[in-house]
């Protein structure tokens, strides 16, 4: 065999240089593990998520964010309580007790015509626990002192000291039915489901039979061993999840409220201004302690009927995908998703029911992207309303220095009749000071959602506008 022929160096021109091949290190800052192409981009979901600590999964926080994107949250939840109206009187002769008691509720919730300002001044009354002379001298006091930092943080630490404060017995509460819930879901386990029961009827108690600590501490064992049950399931996690939040919610701090106060006296500036807080504080937490004689007539009998539905099984399995969108239209009430103030009015004008919810932004301006902004205050209101036998209407209104600009839409059929009342529409502000600016009527095409009216939503949730 031939000897094979070896080369070691390189068959090139000697002229031409030789190009030696580097290797190249990949920076450990940009790892190209994957080279595929993108898809899409990423979801705003993802994003918010990004922006937003508390967004984890798919928890409370996107639900409700889903809830401000539904446009059936507006008004169908009061649809969907006439509508339960009929259901129950589709029960079976022998629940006669039963349907008289639910129509008694439904006469109290239905509001008559001229109580319609007082019923929204219970509900606005009751939406809030900052209110009254005790935050009004607070308020004042920081718009006297502007650059008093120390205040502001004084006045901060007070405010979240009293809420606890008031909270704690709710919080209790919900723990209590939760455990309760759970026990009920996880019968088949005699021995757990008899120790969350247990628990439930402690956390419940007018007074706790052991220190706070302890009996949480008892119960986050007693969650410890449901998650390591076989019985426990996505549903469960859920509830589990709730029981430990609401534990959180309890301040057993006795001296929190207390030191609160003495961070506010010491800013505060005179003894006049010290001595009149103390009063008022005094009397507020005496006027708490009494029950509420002015409560709201309608949001009273509708939580009444919640209740007791979810008491009758038989209901439950006739109307649970209404009753589910019911409550979760209150889940969207005012909370940190939805900072407007809200009214819920079912009225009663002779023969009709009118079912309403009204939807108040205070900073309205930051509604508005198609008017520039000129410092002018805005209040920008949604009033969502369905009327028995002619359909849903939507009023769209903006008010600027006594001046109301409305957008009124129509179920298709009554909008040129409504048109051609623009006169009529007109006098509606009679002596009240105010005055109609522009008005526009047109057909109701579509029910638009709380993100389709008020745009300030979601840039007020997802963190920080940034333009590049």
């Amino acid at each position: 065999m031939a000897d094979i022929l070896r080369v070691t160096t390189p068959l090139v021109n000697k002229n031409q240089p030789l190009d030696i091949k580097r290797n190249v290190e990949l920076s450990n800052q940009f790892p190209l593990q994957d080279v595929s192409r993108v898809p899409k981009p990423m979801n705003q979901s993802e994003i918010l998520g990004q922006n937003n600590g508390m967004i984890q999964q798919e928890e409370t926080s996107a639900l409700l964010l889903n809830l401000l994107k539904d446009p059936s949250v507006t008004v169908s939840f009061l649809k969907g309580i006439s509508a339960m109206e009929a259901v129950i009187r589709l029960l079976p002769a022998n629940n006669d007790t039963f349907t008289q008691e639910f129509e008694q509720m439904f006469g109290e919730m239905l509001v008559p015509a001229d109580k319609i300002a007082s019923e929204m001044e219970h509900q606005e009354t009751a939406s809030t626990l900052f209110k009254g002379e005790l935050f009004d001298l607070l308020r004042e006091a920081i718009q006297q002192n502007p650059n008093q930092d120390e205040l502001k943080e004084a006045t901060v630490s007070f405010l979240k000291s009293l809420t606890l404060y008031y909270n704690r017995q709710e919080a209790l509460g919900a723990v209590g039915n939760s455990l309760k819930y759970l026990a009920d879901s996880l019968s088949s386990s005699k021995t757990l489901s008899q120790k969350l029961m247990t628990l439930a009827q402690q956390f419940t108690a007018e007074e706790l039979p052991k220190s706070f600590r302890d009996l949480r501490q008892e119960a986050l064992s007693t969650l410890n061993e449901v998650q390591e049950s076989v019985l426990f399931s996505a549903k469960s996690e859920k509830i589990v999840k709730m029981i430990i939040y609401n534990l959180s919610r309890y301040n057993d701090n006795q001296d929190f409220l207390r030191e609160s106060v003495s961070k506010v006296l010491l800013q505060l500036h005179g003894d006049d201004s010290r001595e009149r807080f103390l009063n008022l504080l005094e009397e507020f937490l005496t006027t708490e302690k009494r029950p509420e004689p002015h409560e709201s007539s309608a949001m009273g009998a509708l939580t009444r009927i919640l209740e007791r539905q979810t008491e009758n099984e038989e209901l439950m399995s006739m109307n649970s995908e209404r009753m589910e969108k019911i409550i979760y239209s209150l889940l969207s009430s005012p909370c940190n998703f939805t900072p407007l103030l809200h009214f819920v009015l079912p009225v009663q004008f002779e023969n009709m029911n009118s079912f309403a919810e009204i939807w108040i932004n205070l900073d309205g301006e930051q509604d508005e992207r198609d008017r520039p902004a000129d410092g002018t205050p805005t209040t920008h209101m949604l009033l969502s309303f369905e009327i028995d036998s002619l359909g849903r209407f939507e009023l769209e209104l903006y008010v600027r220095d006594k001046v109301i600009d409305f957008s009124l839409f129509c179920p298709p059929a009554y909008a040129k009749a409504f048109a051609s009342t623009e006169r009529d529409l007109r006098s509606c502000a009679g002596d009240s000071g105010y005055k109609i600016g522009e008005i526009r009527v047109d057909r109701l095409k579509r029910p638009r959602s709380l993100m389709d009216v008020f745009r300030s939503l979601p840039y007020k949730r997802t963190g920080v506008d940034v333009k590049i």
